[in-house]
């Protein structure tokens, strides 16, 4: 399989050499070589037919959220047709072998086909981008990832995006973690290992996707949540340099009340926008009322408010 690929590749290399990378024709040629060879990979042992479009599909979406040219964005089509070319390169035994039962030497022989799939591209001008976003699909947020351990915005955006699909993927068939899931339980997968593994902006935009929403709506939905951490962050920091610390005994109860029951020299807890944390233990004042209203007003969510009840 591998000869046969590298054989096509060297042929698509050949026969476009002596056309300008902007031509029309050229352009119509490289999205049927992709497709044409994210067949021929899918015909490969042990790999999932069908699983290369899902991630394509499913990609750009999330993509149109972000401020991405039209390039990048075929990078990212590209790229999730193209993820598993690299596969070809394994040994069989591999390929039929679920990630979590692999040995610690076999696990990183997997995920070097990343590096391997970059390989493969190398060379054809039109796919440089893509064959990046391939060998980095491994990195994860906290910069423990593989191959070369990028963290956060140092991650090409397009591979943190694949990440998320691709792993949702192996999730829902069980070969990440040895059990077959319902969608419920792969998303929850996903959002546990959120800032570790995976952006945290993504995986809430993947999960708008899946819900169906339309284009507008994740823009939307993007906008409000950055509006939202960036509102928090900024109020949170004034708080807690400005507000009065609440001193909490043990024998407190924590209760959740509503805003409008939020009222002056009230020992808080908690106030929270979602996951967003916005102040903790302090003893409420008028900017706090007031801005935590702000925020409700700007953001469209109810803040999640608890306070301390301090018994006799």
């Amino acid at each position: 399989m591998k000869d046969k690929v590298t054989k096509y590749i060297e042929q698509f290399k050949n026969s476009t050499q002596h056309l300008d990378p902007a031509d029309e024709q050229l352009k119509k040629l490289d999205i049927d070589f992709v497709r044409k060879l994210s067949r021929i990979i899918e015909m490969h042992p042990g790999i999932k037919n069908g699983q290369a479009k899902y991630i394509a599909e499913k990609a750009l979406p999330i993509a149109g959220c972000f401020d991405m040219n039209a390039e990048e964005k075929v990078d990212i089509l590209y790229a999730g047709l193209l993820m598993q070319i690299g596969k070809i390169t394994l040994p069989d035994r591999l390929l039929t072998k679920p990630f979590y039962s692999m040995s610690t030497v076999d696990k990183y022989r997997y995920l070097g086909h990343a590096v391997e799939g970059e390989a493969l591209l190398h060379g054809l001008a039109q796919f440089e981008g893509a064959a990046t976003l391939i060998r980095h699909q491994y990195e994860r947020y906290d910069g423990q990832g593989f191959p070369d351990g990028l963290s956060k915005d140092n991650i090409p955006l397009g591979s943190r995006i694949l990440s998320v699909v691709s792993d949702y993927i192996t999730y829902l068939d069980g070969s990440m973690t040895g059990k077959v899931m319902y969608a419920d339980g792969a998303l929850s997968q996903l959002m546990i290992r959120k800032e570790s593994y995976y952006d945290p902006d993504i995986v809430d935009i993947f999960v708008n996707v899946l819900k169906g929403a339309s284009a507008e709506e994740l823009k939307a939905a993007f906008a409000k949540s950055k509006l939202l951490a960036v509102a928090t962050e900024r109020w949170r920091k004034g708080l807690v340099l400005n507000s009065r610390k609440a001193t909490v005994r043990p024998s407190s109860t924590i209760v959740e009340i509503a805003l409008p029951q939020l009222k002056l020299d009230m020992r808080v807890d908690s106030i929270y926008f979602g996951s967003e944390l916005y102040i903790r233990n302090c003893i409420v004042d008028q900017s706090i009322i007031d801005n935590v209203t702000e925020l409700q007003k700007s953001s469209g969510q109810n803040p999640i408010i608890k306070i301390c009840l301090n018994a006799k």
